[in-house]
């Protein structure tokens, strides 16, 4: 082997393994990701996105059953627009199994139940039952600060 292919080869083997080194922790570290949402159900998968916006965050536990769920679900729906760019929303019926942590988690026994985190996913504020119109705005506004 002359001297200058010699030297082509370790050039190569010593970018292929610098490139080994740089690549190989991102793609791991993707892939415990990857491993880590397919164990997530669509609720936790909806906080999780919603907290890294580092918006505040409403949580509504409801059932497509109950009579005041779907009162609370109607007054989240008239107040959504006014929050578009500065709250997020999360509807969680407690009807789908796979919610099991996160309404553990958040302790919810009855229905309909809103919970209110501010911007860096600390609760703040757990209400039970209806909440009216105007009562929802103060709390969502009491969440930017």
């Amino acid at each position: 082997m002359s001297n200058s292919a010699f030297k082509k080869a370790i050039i190569l083997v010593v970018v292929v393994f610098i490139t080994a080194v740089i690549i190989y922790p991102k793609i791991t570290s993707n892939q415990g990701e990857i491993r880590k949402n397919l164990n997530l159900s669509p609720g936790e998968r909806a906080l999780e996105n919603a907290l890294k916006s580092g918006k505040p965050t409403m949580i509504l536990f409801h059932s497509n059953s109950c009579v005041l769920c779907k009162q609370m679900l109607s007054i989240v729906a008239k107040v959504k627009p006014l929050f578009a760019k500065r709250a997020n929303f999360v509807d969680i019926s407690v009807e789908d199994k796979s919610e099991v942590r996160l309404i553990s988690k958040f302790g919810i026994e009855k229905i309909p139940t809103s919970v209110f985190l501010d911007r860096s996913g600390k609760l703040i504020a757990k209400n039970i039952g209806v909440v009216k119109k105007e009562q929802l705005i103060k709390l969502l506004n009491s969440l930017e600060k």
